[in-house]
């Protein structure tokens, strides 16, 4: 009767962590979207938003560890149970990435006065921000539901993410090249780019942590 307890005790504990972990991932997609909105509508007060609201996934993902960690400690869990609390870890610290990425992201929507000249790349950046804020969404449902076939479809996604990525950073030299004035603004949209590639691969880490939390091994490419 008591393990019986013991086990009903930490699902429901786990349970609780994971609903606060949902809730990480739906506010970081929405800082990614409202990120990438910025830059294309040059809009200054969004993107002091999007900053301000990362201290608030920050609170989230140090509440997410404290309690995880104090699951593991109090109920010494043994093999999925182990997994899936050590998982809540490792997806946490992504989640809190891709939130680092969307601020670096927002102090740079007013670091250069016009971003006019590269209109073209604005939009693409912001198509980018909706991949990757789709890529994310995709993921956590594998996450929640445990679906390997989800988790290998958001991973696959982040080849778009990095092919845009290679294509962007191509246009922007020629930017460059074709005037020294451009170099400053183009500088800036090369570190945004670069930032949005990195939350593709942070999502991409979190589908490796669905596969290792359904099958007990680790992803190997």
């Amino acid at each position: 009767m008591e393990n019986t307890h013991i086990v009903t005790r930490f699902d429901t504990d786990l349970k609780k962590i994971e609903a606060m972990l949902a809730d990480m991932a739906a506010k970081v997609g929405e800082q990614v979207l409202n990120s990438g909105k910025a830059l294309v509508d040059g809009d200054e007060a969004l993107a002091k938003r999007v900053a301000k609201s990362d201290a608030e996934i920050n609170a989230l993902e140090n509440k997410i560890d404290e309690k995880a960690i104090r699951l593991i400690a109090l109920r010494q869990p043994m093999a999925e149970d182990l997994r899936s609390a050590i998982t809540t870890l490792k997806i946490s610290s992504s989640l809190e990435r891709m939130g680092d990425y969307a601020k670096t992201l927002s102090y740079r929507v007013r670091a250069v006065d016009d971003f006019s000249a590269m209109s073209a790349v604005l939009r693409t950046l912001a198509e980018t921000s909706q991949k990757v804020a789709a890529m994310l969404a995709l993921v956590m449902e594998a996450y929640v539901e445990r679906d390997l076939a989800k988790a290998e479809s958001a991973s696959a996604m982040d080849d778009e993410i990095n092919d845009r990525t290679d294509a962007l950073f191509r246009e922007l030299l020629t930017y460059m090249m074709e005037n020294p004035r451009n170099i400053e603004p183009c500088t800036h949209l090369l570190f945004i780019s670069k930032n949005m590639e990195r939350s593709g691969d942070q999502v991409k880490n979190i589908a490796e942590q669905v596969h290792y939390l359904v099958t007990g091994e680790l992803y190997e490419q």
